[in-house]
């Protein structure tokens, strides 16, 4: 007998693998499945997932919630054969992603303020996006898909040098962001150029590394030639000795006044999300869908619009081996669906309330996936005063350490009479405490913020009060949350790889179950990796050292 006989008689591939598993673990068949092609790592997108065209026939699934990731999945799978019906517990798709425009509502309900309704008041053609505002350029799949939905982009602007930051600890009034920028800058290059000098570093350079580094420096700052800082024109002109603004027919761009460094500390600016432009996921370019954030969602319904049963919550979730019932509301009357497959876009925390008969561990990883706090604040400008000579400003973000947190400005309608501004973007502890404000008292609330640092917020025929619209995402029924809380321990680690795998024939999607929280792009991975796993193009396996993201790192830039 030939040893390949032998083997394939005494060893199968499966047998193989477990031997591999039990003597070096998860870790060690990872690589093994790797190595033999069974797995592949995880690679850059290179587009939407190809199942053929027709495999999904005579099969169905059921799909809870019209959120990014459920439509996502519908489209993938509808596309293959699969016959798809999606229960919708809202009476709109999109689920966070939410724009504002006329008659458009927000209902929230609260210990607070019990059950409240806004109904947005701008005029035709004004929007505003309650949910995500932004896609990054390195999202190749909410781009590809936006591409494939025919959902037209344009740039979205992140970071202006002419942005404000406003300290209630140190500024007497609000400080262009360029002039905070390049005066740390520079005063942080005077004093490490004068450390080098001073030989205290001489142990970590040798000559020409000081050479070399001290030259970057007199860049780097700009500093002078002993090494000072003496302001710059990065920070924009100054005046000329008679006090009139530079450049004029007499004197070029002059080097404004600096901001002293003892006032750059004592604002810690640091703190308020100040170097957010320049972490990953927003470094220019990002984009915009024209129109609209929610344009996605109306790119999926024109595909899978059909497929969708609206204000029909899941009210109880049976498992079997080879199918899922569930049972749901239409009305008054409770009906029930069996489906082959279920796939489950609804947020866990309003998942683990639905009566269910899922596995222990599925059912802890459920239970124990939280969801954060955000608010914003929308409102609708009579005139672009920030785009005026007063301001110079044209998109980005504005800072602050008031509650408000942020100000958003328009990537769109550049030199028009109205718009909309962002108001306000709140995170956890702050949106804790804004979200159980009264409706009234937000917008109060958040037109002192505003006025600190622009004060035409105070002046109700430029920014009406009764145009004004806020948003709790912790308040909304069927949501209860702005995206999913996660952080590194052992706990949470195993809670997050448990999701990444269905029970029985009931799979979880949506930011919850990816890498990038708070994002849309995290939706569609997880929906494309649940495809793959029904279509049985990717095993069902996770490797014990997959750690839960960190959500304050990929969703506010710090953490």
């Amino acid at each position: 007998m030939h040893t390949t006989e032998k083997w394939n008689n005494r060893w199968s591939r499966r047998k193989f693998l477990n031997k591999v598993g039990q003597a070096g673990g998860a870790a060690a068949l990872y690589e093994t499945m790797v190595a033999l092609g069974l797995l592949n790592l995880p690679s850059k997108w290179h587009g939407i997932p190809k199942l053929e065209r027709n495999q999904g026939d005579g099969k169905s699934v059921l799909i809870l919630g019209a959120g990014i990731g459920g439509l996502t999945a519908a489209y993938i799978l509808s596309q293959a054969g699969y016959r798809c019906q999606i229960l919708e517990a809202n009476h709109r798709a999109g689920g966070r992603n939410h724009t504002a425009r006329r008659g458009s509502t927000v209902i929230e309900e609260s210990d607070a303020h019990g059950s409240t309704l806004q109904e947005c008041q701008f005029d035709d053609k004004l929007y505003l996006n309650l949910g995500p505002g932004r896609l990054p350029y390195h999202h190749r799949r909410v781009l590809g898909y936006c591409q494939e939905l025919r959902v037209e982009l344009e740039p979205y602007i992140m970071n202006t040098t002419g942005n404000l930051f406003q300290s209630t600890r140190d500024f007497e009034k609000p400080v262009v962001y360029r002039e905070i920028q390049n005066d740390t800058q520079g005063y942080i290059a005077e004093m490490l150029a004068k450390s080098v000098n001073k030989g205290a570093l001489n142990e970590e350079l040798n000559n020409s590394d000081k050479e070399n580094l001290l030259s970057l420096l007199k860049q780097f700052g700009p500093l002078s030639d002993d090494y000072s800082y003496p302001g710059s024109t990065r920070d924009g002109c100054g005046t000329d000795p008679f006090g009139n603004p530079t450049p004029n027919v007499f004197y070029d761009c002059e080097v404004p006044k600096k901001t002293p460094l003892n006032q750059l500390l004592d604002s810690r600016f640091w703190q308020s999300s100040f170097y957010d432009p320049i972490e990953f996921e927003w470094q220019p370019t990002l984009f915009q869908p024209v129109g609209g954030m929610d344009m996605i969602v109306e790119g999926f319904l024109r595909k899978v619009g059909d497929q969708i049963i609206y204000n029909a919550p899941a009210v109880d979730i049976r498992l079997h081996e080879d199918r899922v019932h569930v049972k749901y509301l239409e009305g008054s009357n409770e009906k029930t669906i069996t489906a082959d497959y279920c796939i489950s876009n609804i947020p866990c925390p309003i998942l683990t309330d639905i009566p269910n008969n899922f596995s222990r561990t599925f059912s802890h990883a459920v239970a124990s996936t939280k969801f954060s706090d955000s608010c914003k604040v929308g409102w609708q400008c009579n005139t672009r005063f920030w785009e005026s000579s007063k301001y110079e400003i044209y998109g980005g973000i504005s800072w602050t350490d008031d509650i408000i947190e942020q100000i958003w400005y328009p990537s769109n309608g550049y030199f028009g009479q109205k718009g909309t501004l962002t108001g306000a973007y709140i995170h956890q502890e702050n949106a804790a405490i804004f979200g159980n404000y009264s409706l009234v008292r937000r917008l109060h609330v958040a037109k002192e913020g505003g006025a600190r640092i622009h004060e035409e917020f105070m002046d109700d025929s430029i920014v009406p009060t009764d145009l004004g619209l806020s948003i709790a995402w912790q308040h909304v029924p069927h949501l209860k949350g702005a995206w999913p809380s996660w952080s590194s321990s052992d706990a949470q680690n195993r809670n997050y790889r448990r999701l990444l795998l269905p029970d029985k024939r009931f799979y979880v999607v949506g930011d919850q179950a990816s890498t990038l929280p708070g994002w849309q792009e995290g939706a569609m991975m997880s929906a494309e990796h649940v495809v793959e796993l029904i279509a049985g193009i990717k095993p069902h396996f996770v490797p014990e050292n997959i750690e839960a993201p960190n959500t304050i790192k990929v969703t506010q830039g710090h953490g």
